[in-house]
């Protein structure tokens, strides 16, 4: 018989062997983990923009930049008068050369460093600014630039001097004090009699010509005429801040009144006699003497192969032309003068091309000095010669759309150049090495007392309101006497070939720096600093590198040429 305690496992036991021997039920499958969904990257955000214009694969890549949007607006500064009829341009950066930008709405192009260039129309002259936004899409940046628009005159036309019954006035038009006189602001004087005035001076040197007077046509353009100080003209009239001087009956200019001291109405003038002239040869001049009691008003005319030298108000002692015969040696050819009316004219006849010249005044007569181009080696046509170099700027000068200012490459492209020149076995007379300012009367004068072969001026270029730089842009070389332009055909030249720009060509101005006449002068405008894509070009020191050889192969093929032209 089982106890208590073996019944109770036995029971245990058979349950488990049960249980063992029962099928089991079927195992439920593991829940899998989440898989994560990749969804597609966001596309960008479209951001509408302009093509860039006319993209130059001459000129060295601009950078891409992607910095923070930054709206700089460099041209035109706030509140400035546009003097433009209808439409202008606007420049300057906005920090990143992916976004898009609109000026006053028109959508606008922007370089891959964030510079831009906008040409668009005037603003309203009730509401004269400049809305500018600049977006990347993730961001918007605004600007509002004021400026003042100028406004044309109005279309009214003046009343009469007096208003009689049955007169009608424009609408808005009071009628004028009965026998009011209205004169243009810049009236004509007539001075009678007439007066008499010496140019102020004196020059600084002894026969120095680098201090001069200058006359202007009454009609405008270039002409011009460098007159001695201390030379006594007659003046017949005065304009606002001018005074017009009469040089003889058939020739009138004007010259500031502030480059004149007024003589006494007592004064009595001097009919100015020429005696008979002199030549002197020296190996690097010839002189042509001519005596004279006192500074004559004078122009000097060139031609290839031939100066004229015009006294006004001048008589000679000699009634027929008088012709003299320049030596075997020299370069003069000959020598002819003849009177002219009033005046009396000197004809030079050269053994080659007009090369450089000074009219130098001394005790009792004139000294004309006509330079002889120098002795040249065609195969290395800029050794032993000296070239002035003259950086442009400062003061003053262009900034382009990301803030380079024109002095600051102007230099870097100087430096270069003098580098250059001295490995062509040349001497270099700088007007600046540093960032000081030079006057620009004093960049000439520097070059003349180094007695230098040639003078050039280094620029960049910008335009006035008005006038599209995306379509006007390029390279040009100025001169102003003619005697220069064969240097600036040259180097202009040399400079389209280096620097891949569209050729703005050879250009005659007034340009303060090039007026010497000593030597062939002349002003290189390489590339537009106001545009974008050149402006990042122009920072480059292989850019840089190119206007540089640019200028030394003008020069090089310039000498190589008068080495050949003369006789």
């Amino acid at each position: 018989m089982m106890t208590t305690n073996e019944l109770r496992v036995s029971v245990i036991a058979a349950f488990l062997a049960a249980a063992a021997c029962a099928p089991r039920p079927p195992t439920a499958p593991p829940v899998p983990a989440p898989v994560p969904v990749m969804l597609p990257p966001a596309p960008p955000p479209v951001v509408e923009r302009a093509p860039i214009p006319d993209v130059n694969p001459a000129l060295p890549a601009v950078p891409h930049v992607t910095g923070p949007l930054e709206i700089k607006v460099v041209y035109p500064p706030a509140e400035h008068l546009i003097q433009s009829r209808d439409s202008n341009f606007v420049f300057g950066s906005v920090g990143n050369g992916d976004a898009g930008l609109t000026v006053n709405g028109v959508l606008t192009p922007v370089w891959p460093n964030g510079a831009f260039m906008a040409w668009v129309p005037n603003p309203p002259a009730d509401s004269p600014r400049y809305e500018i936004v600049a977006t990347t899409g993730l961001d918007t940046v605004r600007l509002t630039r004021p400026v003042r628009i100028a406004l044309p005159p109005p279309a009214v036309p003046l009343p009469r001097d007096t208003a009689t019954p049955g007169d009608t006035l424009p609408p808005g038009v009071p009628p004028p004090t009965a026998g009011a006189q209205r004169p243009p602001a810049d009236t004509v004087t007539r001075l009678s009699p007439v007066l008499y005035a010496s140019l102020i001076g004196p020059a600084v040197y002894p026969s120095d010509t680098d201090r001069v007077v200058t006359g202007y046509a009454i009609t405008g353009g270039l002409q011009r005429w460098f007159l001695m100080p201390g030379t006594v003209v007659k003046v017949i009239e005065t304009r606002g801040t001018d005074a017009h001087v009469q040089l003889d009956s058939s020739q009138v200019i004007r010259i500031a009144k502030s480059d004149l001291t007024m003589l006494a109405p007592s004064y009595k003038p001097i009919r100015l006699r020429a005696g008979a002239f002199r030549v002197q040869a020296r190996d690097e001049w010839t002189d042509i003497v001519i005596p004279l009691s006192a500074r004559p008003a004078h122009l000097v005319e060139v031609r290839p192969g031939e100066l004229s030298l015009i006294l006004y108000n001048t008589s000679t002692t000699r009634k027929r032309p008088v012709t003299v015969r320049g030596t075997a040696a020299g370069y003069l050819a000959s020598a002819r003068s003849e009177r002219e009316g009033q005046s009396v004219r000197y004809t030079f006849a050269l053994r080659g091309p007009a090369y450089g010249y000074l009219p130098l005044w001394e005790e009792k007569g004139l000294r004309f000095r006509i330079r002889r181009p120098p002795a040249i080696d065609s195969t290395a046509p800029l050794k032993g010669l000296t070239i002035a170099v003259d950086p442009g700027h400062p003061p003053i000068g262009a900034t382009g759309p990301t803030g380079l200012w024109e002095p600051v490459p102007a230099l870097a492209v100087g430096l270069r150049t003098e580098a250059l020149l001295r490995e062509k076995g040349a001497n270099v007379a700088m007007t600046r090495t540093t960032d000081s300012a030079v006057a620009l009367n004093d960049r000439p004068a520097m070059a003349r007392r180094a007695n230098s072969h040639a003078f050039v001026s280094i620029h960049f270029n910008a335009v006035p309101d008005g006038i599209n730089p995306i379509r006007v842009n390029g390279t040009a070389t100025y001169h102003y006497h003619l005697h220069s332009f064969t240097l600036a055909e040259e180097v202009q030249r040399a400079l389209v070939r280096q620097l891949s720009l569209r050729d703005n060509g050879v250009k005659r101005d007034n340009f303060a720096v090039i007026r010497g006449t000593w030597m062939p002068s002349v002003l290189a405008e390489g590339a537009f600093l106001i545009m974008p894509d050149q402006e990042a070009a122009i920072r480059t020191p292989e850019y840089q590198e190119r206007y540089a050889r640019g200028i030394v192969e003008g020069l090089e093929s310039y000498f190589r040429a008068l080495a050949r032209a003369r006789r």
